[in-house]
């Protein structure tokens, strides 16, 4: 701006000049043109738009800005000799020309003149693109907030093309696609916004129709095609129309042509909304066109070829997170595998669509897709990779709260023969049924199987490492190995990253869950406002984790985040809004709700209506903890207690269990007697439950006589037996009745003796 300024303060002197703005369509010209203009009329200037026919008379001595843009449009050669005239005694007046162009779109007629103004020594500006760092700072600017990695990566796909960069910010703020958590702008849906869908079609009339609609049909063959390729589908267009339609996008600046002759689209994100704009019912004839070519003119080596792009180009969008892509390229490879009646192929196809609905927040659509896939997968025993197509259905089906179909496909597939048999080979199925045990609470086995294939991770297993880690990581917080679990978490860090993603929440779910167990609800709020923002505002964890939300809503209430509560709610109810035929969502969205507003009714039916154990026995401790406040009759608070151990029991939620435990004692007992999960005296540190269990226990009675007694399940007798030993420092039963008997006649050893030993585990915390 500063060389504009000054070509303009030296156009006031008398000394006239040119400047001359050339850039692709979009790049900010017109934009460039009306500042300029606001200046110049600032400055006295006279101003003149010489595409309307008029022009200044050589006589006029005003200052005059001229301006003439689109240049390259221009036709009218007796215009054009007019302004190559005037140059000669443009320097002794006080008048400025502003002209823009696109260089690659001259006629010979405005090449010559160009060429002309360039040897009378115009000021050319050339309008770029957007660096990395311009862009950040423009969608800060938009957006209100810093953007985080999420809309960065969108953002990219524009290619630092100042239109769209701008468009694509604007439309995801107008149509609420991004959430402000903290300081960070966080990507709560993919969709193409209609502000980008609007400017991308103006952009895309003024090529005309016939340029459009090549250019539809170029953004279904993917981010790069051939022109063989795209005259295969438009047959019907000669060859040399197709290559000139082809130029004017090269000319325009939408299509870039590579040294080996294959042609791409400038800017991702422009191919994404060309095909979001399209009808549904025109993409998909374009997209079966496009699988017929391959299927009806290649032999069997070809396509099977094609067919090793589509899965290439599927998984690598898919990685990249790009939703629409990889879901057109899944559709056009179902169909490539339909014609050779390859039915893993077409699972695995069906898998991606599934996957990338679940990305987009729709679990519905991804379940009955999931569904599809399970159905075409044959029975029996497969060879390898049919397996891991086979594993990724049921690892989806999983993922959406389906674990029993999953298992049933599992051993439909011959891939997993029972729970209560050996675990399946490799790394990759393992991790598969280990999360199915996990969902069942059986987390002790879940985390033994996954340990036992450890040893050895073959390179397509490597995929499933960091969900087999978070599995084990789950297992010991839901047992109570606190430190155990953050072990595993911390190995997870230090694991090599995997060729592929799988997209699910559970590694940063489980993360936050144990920061909160060690650090407090204050510590995970703060997490949430950034490292893991994403968990509030994306789709993923209310898909996954039924009783996430209450638990996050929660968190944010003990964190003195109010706000983050509300947040939730919003989130999950927006879900379950999109999503009416899938209860998981509305009741989770029914929970958190009622949570937050202390709606006694909500929490009941929540508690009725849950399917997962762990969400339910949630919603039964919420429940009984608002009846008890309010003072209603501690009968009902307590039935609420007591289902939700058993709940909590029944999910392998030990630590969970324990704490209900705790609390039914509380309530039960005296109000002189200590509070149940809190050390009886000085001198002993088990909490009530662990003395009756260890009383018990030195009797000679098992877990499960124990059990009976105290009206515990085995689950809990074994959990708190081990809280017992660790405590003591001790590994066996025989070792715990010698610490009783020693503690009986403490005062009569000597110091030193075994009692000393015992009130030295028992002064640590419960």
């Amino acid at each position: 701006m500063s060389l504009i300024l000054q070509t303009i303060a030296e156009a006031e002197s008398s000394r006239g000049g040119v400047i001359l703005v050339s850039g692709d369509e979009g790049f900010g010209k017109s934009r460039l043109v009306h500042e300029v203009g606001r200046i110049a009329e600032e400055r006295a200037f006279h101003l003149v738009h010489a595409g309307d026919g008029t022009f200044p008379p050589r006589t006029d001595d005003r200052p005059t800005l001229t301006v003439l843009d689109d240049l390259h449009t221009q036709t009218d050669q007796t215009l054009l000799r007019r302004l190559t005239a005037d140059l000669a005694s443009l320097r002794h007046r006080p008048h400025l020309w502003l002209l823009t162009l696109r260089d690659q779109a001259c006629s010979l007629d405005v090449h010559r003149f160009v060429r002309a103004l360039d040897d009378w020594g115009c000021t050319r500006l050339t309008l770029g693109r957007l660096s990395p760092d311009a862009v950040q700072e423009l969608l800060t600017d938009i957006l209100g907030a810093v953007p985080d990695a999420s809309v960065t990566a969108l953002a990219a796909e524009a290619a630092g093309h100042p239109l769209l960069t701008t468009a694509l910010a604007t439309g995801l703020r107008e149509d609420g696609q991004v959430r402000v958590v903290g300081r960070q702008a966080a990507l709560t849906c993919t969709a193409v916004p209609r502000r980008l869908r609007s400017t991308v079609t103006c952009l895309l009339r003024e090529q005309g129709e016939q340029v459009r609609e090549m250019l539809r049909t170029a953004a279904v063959l993917g981010p790069e095609f051939s022109l063989g390729e795209l005259s295969a589908v438009l047959a019907d267009v000669p060859a040399v129309n197709l290559a000139a339609l082809v130029q004017r996008a090269v000319d325009a600046g939408l299509l870039d042509c590579h040294d080996d002759g294959r042609l791409a689209f400038r800017n991702e994100l422009l191919r994404r909304t060309v095909v979001d704009g399209t009808a549904p019912g025109v993409r998909q004839i374009l997209i079966d066109a496009v699988s017929a070519t391959d299927t009806a003119t290649a032999p069997d080596p070809p396509r099977e070829e094609s067919a090793a792009i589509l899965y290439a180009r599927a998984v690598s969008f898919l990685d990249e997170g790009r939703t629409e892509q990889a879901r057109e390229v899944a559709i056009a490879l179902f169909h490539n595998r339909a014609a050779v009646e390859d039915s893993s192929g077409q699972a695995f196809a069906l898998t991606i669509r599934s996957a990338c609905a679940r990305l987009d927040g729709l679990p519905a659509q991804a379940l009955r897709l999931s569904r599809e896939a399970a159905s075409v997968v044959p029975p029996g025993k497969a060879d390898f990779m049919d397996e891991l197509v086979t594993n990724s259905v049921a690892l989806e089906l999983s993922l959406l709260g389906e674990p029993a179909e999953a298992e049933r496909l599992l051993r439909k597939a011959e891939c997993w023969a029972e729970p209560s048999g050996p675990p399946p080979s490799g790394l990759a199925l393992t991790a598969v049924a280990a999360r199915l045990l996990s969902l069942k609470g059986d987390h002790q086995r879940a985390a033994r199987w996954i340990e036992s294939s450890m040893g050895e991770v073959r390179k397509p297993d490597g995929t499933l490492l960091p969900l087999a880690t978070t599995v084990q990581a789950l297992a010991a917080l839901r047992e109570g190995e606190l430190r155990e679990a953050e072990k595993l978490m911390a190995r997870r860090h230090q694991e090599p990253l995997a060729a592929h993603r799988v997209f699910c929440a559970q590694p940063e779910w489980v993360a936050l869950q144990i920061a909160a167990e060690r650090h407090g609800a204050a510590r995970a709020v703060e997490l949430l406002g950034h490292q893991y923002a994403g968990l509030v505002t994306g789709p993923l964890l209310f898909t996954e984790e039924p009783g996430a939300a209450a638990w996050l809503v929660r968190t944010a209430l003990a964190g003195h985040a109010p706000h983050l509560a509300e947040q939730v709610v919003r989130t999950v109810r927006t879900l379950a809004h999109d999503n009416a035929d899938y209860a998981p969502l509305n009741v989770s969205a029914l929970h958190a709700a009622g949570l937050l507003h202390h709606d006694e009714g909500a929490l009941a039916r929540a508690r009725r209506e849950h399917r997962c154990s762990w969400a339910a026995a949630g919603a039964a401790e919420d429940l009984g903890i608002l009846l008890l406040g309010r003072g209603t009759g501690d009968s009902a608070a307590l039935r609420q207690f007591v289902a939700a151990r058993e709940l909590y029991e029944e999910a392998g939620a030990l630590r969970d269990a324990a704490r209900m435990a705790a609390r039914l004692g509380s309530a039960t007992a005296s109000s002189a007697r200590p509070a149940e999960n809190r050390p009886v005296g000085p001198e002993q540190g088990l909490t009530h439950s662990e003395r009756a269990v260890a009383e018990l226990v030195v009797l000679g009675m098992t877990n499960r006589q124990v059990a009976g007694k105290l009206h515990l399940s085995s689950y809990t007798v074994n959990y708190h037996l081990r809280n017992i030993f660790r405590k003591f420092g001790i590994k066996s039963r025989v070792e715990l009745a010698r610490c009783y008997q020693a503690g009986a006649s403490a005062t009569a050893l000597p110091r030193g003796g075994r009692p000393e030993l015992a009130l030295r585990h028992s002064a640590r915390p419960a």
